[in-house]
């Protein structure tokens, strides 16, 4: 169903125009470019037997206060009852949809079934609280512009329902998380398939085919709406307000894994940093966030698609910085060490210029052996190379007994950079490289010792 200004009309893909006798497209990447922008509104219905999700329609035609305090009271209950992956967005006009997603279809009669249920212990009236969608009864995607009032029909934050802003809620639709029907079956004290129907395979394509034959647009594929700023202060500061809680575990985890955690230690990492969040941002039970963090790391480490904005700049290594690199560090590996930090903390660092760097990365980017790496990190820290903020973290849930690697920070290093001069780089053990880029080769006999030139300058043999 598309709906514009001047009305609307139902496209069934397959099915043939009564105007031109052309066969609909299915739902198309500009027709979905038009939602997003406002030019019109995109509505979608239920298959004849079966759908991938329900939505309580709450409208109390027009008395939106009583609105609110429905749909809080039906968000509530869902989250009492193990479904906190529910999503409340405005309708643009008078009321919320309230809509849960499935990861395999469920049938239509079974979802209504569970709508009635909800309904019933809560004592409402299913006119005000209406069920969608069904073959017949459409429900309008969210995202996009009430074509009637001009209102955006943002997601909502729990309890305020203050809708999202534009970008806050298309980040927070990147992060939607499907459910298994079960959850809803066992509720109603069904089973996945009802005894007295057994669908054809070929009924339940179609109906899949009806909710979603179409190509995502890439713009909503990807999460390049994901700054590292964004999520250096979600780790570093904690939540800010309810029904943000996944979106910035699947931010910082995106962050950990950037920084080159592995997954065990990022979910080490989360599970500390979820024990600390002030309980009023969040109402999930801790050991359900646990089991959110496991999915999220495991969905994050093991898909490439996902990915953190701005971690592709060019790194800029001052004259002055590798200087001072020389100065201060006297023995070779040193050089190494503080080169590879000098470059992570550009790349990694928060504004107050804290990061974290993984023992093995560090011998990953030098080639020294892990004793090596230890023993030369404590020398540079006595150096005032590198401060440890804090060391030897250790996670406070049960069953963790990882150790989290330090937070380091280094100096700050004033120096002024002319763009034509400047050595940029990507990598962390190319010091070579730099050297040669601001001195020649007599130059650099002098300030290196023979060994340090022949090692590091000649044959660059890390060990």
């Amino acid at each position: 169903m598309i709906q514009r200004e001047y009305g609307h009309r139902e496209y069934t893909q397959g099915k043939r125009s009564k105007n031109t006798g052309k066969k609909y497209p299915p739902l198309l990447d500009g027709m979905l470019n038009d939602h997003f922008q406002g030019k019109c509104t995109v509505g979608t219905f239920s298959g004849e037997m079966h759908t991938k999700f329900i939505t309580f329609d709450i409208d109390y035609s027009g008395n939106l206060e009583m609105s609110k305090q429905v749909t809080n009271r039906i968000s509530e209950k869902l989250s009492r009852l193990h479904i906190p992956e529910h999503y409340i967005s405005f309708s643009g006009k008078k009321g919320y949809h309230i809509d849960i997603f499935f990861d395999d279809l469920i049938q239509v009669k079974q979802a209504k079934k569970f709508h009635k249920y909800i309904c019933e212990i809560l004592n409402l009236n299913i006119k005000n609280v209406e069920f969608r969608p069904t073959n017949k009864q459409g429900i309008k995607l969210p995202l996009g512009i009430h074509q009637e009032t001009g209102n955006y029909c943002g997601f909502c934050y729990p309890e305020s329902l203050r809708v999202m802003s534009k970008e806050e809620s298309e980040n927070y639709f990147l992060r939607i998380k499907k459910i298994q029907s079960e959850s809803v079956l066992d509720l109603i004290g069904s089973t996945t398939i009802d005894d007295d129907y057994i669908p054809k395979k070929k009924d339940i394509l179609k109906t899949e085919d009806a909710i979603s034959n179409h190509i995502p647009l890439k713009d909503y594929e990807s999460s390049k709406g994901y700054s590292i700023d964004r999520a250096q202060d979600l780790f570093l500061n904690g939540l800010k307000f309810q029904g943000s809680r996944h979106s910035s575990v699947f931010q910082i985890a995106l962050y950990l894994k950037y920084c080159g955690m592995d997954a065990e230690q990022a979910k080490t990492e989360l599970y500390t940093w979820m024990e600390w969040q002030d309980k009023t941002t969040y109402t999930t039970n801790l050991p359900d966030c646990y089991k959110d963090i496991d999915q999220v790391v495991k969905d994050v480490f093991s898909n490439d698609k996902y990915h953190l904005s701005g971690h592709k700049k060019n790194l800029s290594v001052s004259l002055d910085e590798i200087n001072w690199i020389i100065k201060m560090c006297k023995e070779k590996n040193q050089k190494l060490i503080t080169y590879a930090l000098l470059i992570h903390s550009k790349r990694y660092a928060t504004m107050n210029g804290i990061f974290f760097f993984p023992i093995r990365k560090i011998m990953e980017a030098t080639g020294l052996a892990s004793d090596t790496v230890q023993k030369q990190l404590k020398k540079l820290e006595g150096l005032k190379v590198l401060e440890v903020v804090e060391r030897d973290r250790r996670p406070k849930g049960k069953g963790l007994s990882r150790k989290l690697p330090n937070l380091y920070r280094m100096p700050k290093i004033e120096s002024k950079i002319n763009d034509e001069e400047v050595y940029t780089t990507e990598k962390m053990n190319d010091i070579d490289l730099c050297l040669k880029f601001y001195f020649s080769s007599k130059d650099l006999k002098e300030k290196l010792t023979k060994r340090q030139y022949k090692s590091i300058v000649e044959r660059f043999v890390a060990g």
